[in-house]
């Protein structure tokens, strides 16, 4: 295999490759950090590029650092943990700022993008955590999905984790407590490429504001009898658990699945607040991960959209509703529409909780609901898709809705820039842009767009 030396000029995302350039050709390379002269090996070779692996690190960059995790560099998770927090910030914004001029044909320099708003914590930060099953020394052992190649990103095998610096040290008495628990009981674990065994999944939540956790089981059919003895177990181990779920998914693949969900033993719920509002969290509740940042985001729009008292707030792909319910202190009347039935529900209840009766939550794809249901002139449209982000029918209605105002947020510079090329197409206008760093040390990244529609468009 061919060796040589180059230096790291840029990390490519979302992988996270470190990429160097010899002889005209782009070399990705894994682990490589921006700033490094570092010997590689020649792996793989395509036309203009290739892909290689460090054999040495000649000289290191000023921006590496030491990672925290005793897992860092196997586990799948937090990629960029060796990479110093502010040149994460920097090459994130480049990265959206290079996204949306090459897919969306945006004219970048002359639209107003705020640096990157940092995480308020660079660990602990996580409210949520998924860990796989897998076995290790002839034991159950719960983990994450190997990293291992360009060639294969994940590997079926699970890393063994004992601990997670970006979610809570609760979670090093958590993961004993299980594993005994299921060796005990005699329960395998669940085997990705041959669909035998039977425990897939451990997912812990935890409220940042009030310390309680949620423990789910992720199980196929044949879990047998429910585990009611692993809830007191936890709960002498770790108190702050207070409930006990399980979830039942005899699905081939990775994918957690809530569709068969049953609470086995304390409270149905933990509760998180943000800025003195209270949300009620279920296992299968889309709340964002990092709940600090989640509520300066919440902030930001109502400081970017500025929404008058007499105004009608519309807000689809709404989850449970948290930035809905935050605006409706800000408006005469708040809709929300989500796909889930079980987010508006969720949604309704949070309503009631908060004493808020301003907002009304429809069950619905937004093509079903808005092509069925009347509603308010819309003043404020806000949009906050999944990763794929909005269907190209859903596209229609929105633009068909005219809004003079709109507030787009995106956990995908990709389609985001897609969307919003769309957008500027039916005469919207990109006010500013705000990204903030939800999850330090990984390659994701929140937007925030303001778009306001040029009035002799309207």
């Amino acid at each position: 295999m061919t060796q040589l030396s180059a230096e790291i000029i840029d990390i490519a995302f979302p992988n996270n490759y470190g990429v160097a350039k010899k002889d005209g050709r782009v070399i990705f390379v894994p682990g490589g950090v921006f700033g490094d002269i570092v010997r590689i090996k020649i792996l793989k070779e395509s036309k203009g590029y290739a892909y290689g692996a460090i054999e040495a690190v000649e000289r290191p960059s000023p921006f590496r650092t030491k990672p925290l995790c005793p897992h860092f560099g196997v586990c799948g998770g937090c990629t960029l943990q060796d990479l110093d927090y502010e040149k994460q910030l920097e090459l994130k914004e480049r990265y959206l700022r290079q996204t949306l001029k090459r897919i969306g044909g945006i004219d970048i320099d002359r639209i107003e993008v705020q640096p990157v708003t940092p995480s308020p914590d660079r660990y602990l930060y996580r409210n949520k955590v998924e860990l796989a099953f897998g076995e290790k020394d002839g034991g159950i052992m719960p983990g994450m999905r190997e990293r291992v190649s360009p060639f294969r990103h994940y590997e079926a095998s699970v890393v063994p984790v004992t601990t997670c610096p970006v979610f809570s040290p609760a979670i090093e008495a958590i993961i004993p407590a299980v594993r005994e628990f299921a060796g005990r009981e005699g329960i395998p674990p669940y085997n990705t490429a041959t669909g035998k065994g039977v425990l897939r999944h451990l997912i812990v939540r935890e409220s940042k504001t009030t310390g309680e956790m949620m423990v789910t089981l992720e199980t196929t059919q044949k879990a047998g009898k429910d585990p009611v003895g692993l809830f007191e177990t936890l709960r002498k181990d770790v108190p702050r658990v207070t409930g006990l779920y399980l979830a039942i998914n005899d699905r081939h693949g990775d994918t957690i699945h809530y569709n068969r969900l049953r609470h086995i033993a304390g409270r149905s719920y933990i509760t998180e607040d943000i800025d003195g509002m209270t949300f009620r969290i279920y296992p299968q509740s889309f709340f964002q991960p990092n709940t600090k940042a989640a509520g300066m985001l919440y902030g930001k729009i109502a400081g970017v959209a500025r929404p008058a008292g007499d105004e009608h707030i519309l807000g689809l792909y709404c989850g449970m509703g948290p930035i809905e319910l935050y605006l409706s202190r800000y408006a005469r009347t708040v809709t929300g529409i989500d796909s889930l039935s079980g987010n508006i529900i969720n949604a309704g209840e949070n309503c009631r909780i908060n004493n808020i009766t301003n907002c009304v939550f429809h069950a619905g794809t937004i093509e079903k609901v808005l092509g069925e249901i009347p509603l308010p002139k819309t003043d404020l449209l806000v949009i906050d898709p999944p990763r794929s982000g909005i269907s190209n029918e859903g596209m229609k209605l929105i633009t068909g809705i005219n809004p003079l105002r709109m507030v787009y947020v995106s956990c995908n510079p990709a389609t985001l820039a897609r969307d919003l090329k769309v957008l500027l197409g039916h005469g919207f206008g990109i006010v500013t842009i705000s990204p903030f760093d939800f999850f330090p040390h990984t390659s994701h990244l929140e937007t925030l767009v303001l778009l306001r529609k040029a009035v002799d468009s309207r």
